[in-house]
């Protein structure tokens, strides 16, 4: 399998965060769309057993890694709290220095300041009323992810390329950026446009220490569960396209490792992603398509992260 860097270049607002297994979705949709759904069949086969044909990060500040999720003790931090709760807010790493050892990467973090999220009212007029009222006609409040000018994504993606090329991942990611990703995508939010693609590689290859760059369902058999750090995040997940058209759009929860995770292998190893495909129809995640799955699997960078126990 072979790790992408794509830059993202936003165009509009955003109703949802662009998150990788999110966007995963998004990817799958515009494979049946573009190449047919035979074709998505063919890429998802074997996906629950260990066999993804792509694995998608969230989007980065262009430069940018996430912050570990990872305890000051752990690396033998003794901060106060006040220098503490100031550090807890600089959640980005420069990229470009991830070969340090981590406590040393860490106090490189930094603030970003590329995108403001505003909260909106917004209003469904009653047509037999005219007016606003109660369930779905009652005023609501929503997230608007607004990005600076000239800002710019990172979006790491593996794949592996028998099954689907660099060249069809950047046409079917074009597609979901033209016809726009996440909520309100149909009045016009959420998109984008790719401006590059180029193949991307870490400092190192081996290792027992991994930073996951999306949401994971991870395989507790390869981890030492004693130095892995985490914070959980719950995906309650819906169909996208013509599958909000079969009766029932929602898909059940699940409980992930938020982005950010960092992970210890048992022993060192050369991962490029880390996780398990979700769903399919051994475990079903949806009720009208019993074939669906969701992202389990993050894209990892290996980190040289000396824990303390």
């Amino acid at each position: 399998m072979m790790t992408y860097r794509l830059t993202l270049r936003p165009l509009t607002a955003f109703g949802t965060p662009l998150a990788g297994d999110t966007l995963f979705g998004h990817l799958c949709w515009a494979a049946a769309e573009r190449f047919g759904r035979a074709r998505l069949e063919s890429l998802l086969d074997g996906y629950t057993a260990g066999r993804p044909f792509a694995a998608l990060s969230d989007a980065f500040p262009q430069g940018y890694l996430p912050r570990p999720a990872v305890p000051d003790g752990a690396i033998g931090w003794k901060l106060d709290p006040k220098q503490r709760k100031q550090m807890r807010k600089r959640i980005w790493l420069p990229a470009a220095e991830s070969s340090l050892p981590l406590s040393a990467w860490l106090e490189k973090a930094q603030l970003t300041n590329i995108a403001e999220t505003t909260v909106l009212t917004q209003n469904t007029i009653h047509r037999l009323t005219g007016t606003t009222g109660e369930l779905q006609f009652a005023p609501r409040q929503v997230e608007r992810i607004a990005f600076v000018a000239n800002a710019r994504l990172d979006l790491y993606a593996v794949l592996d390329e028998r099954r689907l090329t660099a060249d069809e991942l950047r046409q079917l990611l074009e597609d979901v950026g033209t016809m726009g990703y996440g909520r309100d995508a149909s009045t016009g939010l959420g998109k984008f446009a790719i401006e590059e693609l180029v193949e991307n590689s870490w400092p190192r290859v081996s290792s027992t220490s991994w930073l996951t760059l999306a949401p994971c369902a991870p395989d507790p058999t390869a981890l030492d569960a004693t130095r892995c750090y985490y914070q959980p995040v719950t995906r309650f997940g819906r169909h996208g396209s013509l599958g909000v058209r079969l009766g029932q759009p929602f898909k059940r929860p699940l409980l992930l490792l938020k982005t950010g995770a960092l992970l210890t292998s048992r022993q060192p190893v050369e991962w490029r992603v880390h996780g398990r495909g979700l769903g399919g129809r051994q475990e079903p995640l949806s009720d009208v398509i019993p074939d669906t799955v969701h992202q389990g699997y993050a894209p990892v960078l290996p980190i040289d992260a000396d824990l303390l126990t």
